[in-house]
């Protein structure tokens, strides 16, 4: 048990040094680890990372402290760590669900993150007792959320124990071959989510857990009017809930509010409260998902992914020919899905409206995110960018099947190129804050991006080309 002694001494120096400037290394030496071996200890008994722990404790304190004295924000910002009001208020209104300001002059109770006390099993921070799934791995977000639902997808099979491929799991989820944009909507959101353009229910889900050999229940929760459950209850919700985590399964389920996937990766009072690692909408550079526990959750989920047990795979050249056809038909299609452009159209309407849309009145809030309309436009570029995740996959399937080679080959170095299209616009300054968006109220300036966007999406034609040639020969072949 010498590991939960560790992680109990490493707690304790955590508590013992809120206020300092600690890192995983200097906790690590504190207990004579190796930093890389106590990080992953310590999730494993905590179900955390190490700066989420002291992340969470700090955060308490300081909202005790904006709470219950008349220190100033700026004060308990600079106490606690952070190096501005701004970063502090961006964090303090995702733990709280309000900002500083408020909690101060709302008189509301804030939840508290209490100090871990690590025996036999987890007790303290949200609740009293939880089961959690160890070794779940940091699912890394860098702002693209693409990339994040990749990581997502694989810290989810991983905990499960399957070890799946991160390339093919981009390639076969449909995130790292698509493209979709909805004109001029700009409240709309979630173009680039896994699902979005699915023509029946989980049918990407369906695909892809087939593709590496699940086998899952997916639910869709329909409700009344006032919120209550139609086919199911709240009772058979928490049943699945703790049936899947009690087999060390982690539950993926759709958070209707960032339109995106969670999982779950434990519980709390029999599955009245759940714990999950969420997606944090940001624009920092990078932030893990955060764990959170969440009550009276069986009232909000909307969808939600059960696996089931693992099957034997088919043939992988058959899952790749399905793949390549998929990715043609997708790349193609001109008619609209789900009110939303997909392929080449989508390309194309994306690129008119960049060249020709009205940038006048382009914002930024107080917590440093941009409007609809330029999250609209960086979801796209994000799309884009993610073509790079399956490119290893392409890669090793040239080796396994020389026959295709010529073809993958020539497709990877076009993805390439056009995947460097996501990446183009910060590289020419416009960036998310009022020098980029001076930037794009030029149209000079934004014709510039519409022609490296149509040089791009040449890149990408060129590779669809080389996928219906693999498609040609195997019709010929039989």
């Amino acid at each position: 048990m010498n590991w939960v002694d560790d992680a109990q001494k490493a707690i304790n120096y955590i508590e013992s040094n809120l206020l300092e400037s600690i890192s995983v290394d200097d906790v690590a030496s504190h207990i004579h680890s190796s930093a890389d071996y106590f990080a992953r200890v310590f999730n494993i008994v905590t179900g955390l990372s190490v700066s989420e722990y002291i992340r969470n404790r700090r955060l308490t304190l300081a909202g005790d402290e904006i709470v219950n004295t008349q220190a100033k924000v700026i004060d308990v910002a600079g106490k606690y760590g952070y190096d501005s009001p701004d970063s502090f208020t961006k964090a303090f209104t995702r733990f709280y669900g309000m900002t500083p300001t408020a909690a101060k002059t709302s008189n509301t109770q804030l939840e508290c993150y209490y100090p871990l006390s690590i025996k036999v099993f987890v007790k303290g921070g949200f609740g009293m007792s939880r089961r959690i799934i160890p070794n779940i791995p940091v699912i890394d977000n860098y702002g693209n959320e693409v990339n994040y639902i990749i990581n997502l997808l694989e810290a989810t099979f991983s905990a499960a124990g399957k070890e799946t491929d991160k390339a093919e799991l981009a390639a076969y989820s449909g995130m790292s071959n698509r493209f979709c944009w909805t004109d001029g909507d700009w409240m709309r959101q979630g173009n680039e989510a896994m699902g979005s353009i699915n023509e029946t229910p989980f049918e990407a889900e369906v695909r892809l857990l087939k593709a590496i050999g699940w086998v899952a229940k997916y639910f869709t929760v329909h409700r009344h009017k006032d919120g209550s459950p139609l086919n199911t209850d709240n009772e058979q919700i928490r049943q699945d809930f703790v049936a899947a985590i009690d087999k060390g399964y982690p539950v993926l389920y759709f958070n209707a509010e960032t339109h995106m996937y969670n999982i779950v990766i434990g519980y709390e009072d029999n599955g009245r409260k759940i714990i999950c690692k969420n997606h944090v909408p940001t624009l920092a550079v990078h932030i893990d998902s955060e764990t959170v526990l969440l009550a009276d959750w069986e009232n909000t989920i909307t969808e939600y992914i059960l696996l089931k047990e693992k099957v034997e795979l088919a043939p992988e050249r058959e899952r790749a020919i399905d793949l390549f056809k998929l990715i043609v038909s997708l790349a193609r299609r001109i008619d609209e899905i789900n009110g939303i452009k997909i392929g080449f159209a989508a390309w194309e309407s994306y690129l008119r409206m960049l060249e020709h849309d009205d940038f006048t009145e382009l914002t930024i809030d107080e917590l440093g995110m941009p409007d609809g309309r330029m999250c609209a436009y960086c979801d796209g570029l994000c799309q884009l960018y993610g073509r790079k995740e399956a490119l290893p996959y392409y890669s090793a399937l040239a080796i396994k099947f020389p026959e295709w080679r010529e073809e993958l080959e020539a497709a990877v170095a076009a993805l390439d190129a056009c995947a460097d299209y996501g990446g183009f616009l910060w590289s020419q300054g416009f960036t998310i804050d009022e020098n980029g968006y001076e930037k794009f109220r030029d149209p000079a300036a934004r014709k510039i991006l519409a022609d490296e966007g149509r040089r791009a999406m040449q890149k990408e034609m060129d590779a669809i080309e080389q996928f219906e040639k693999i498609l040609a020969k195997e019709k010929y072949n039989r």
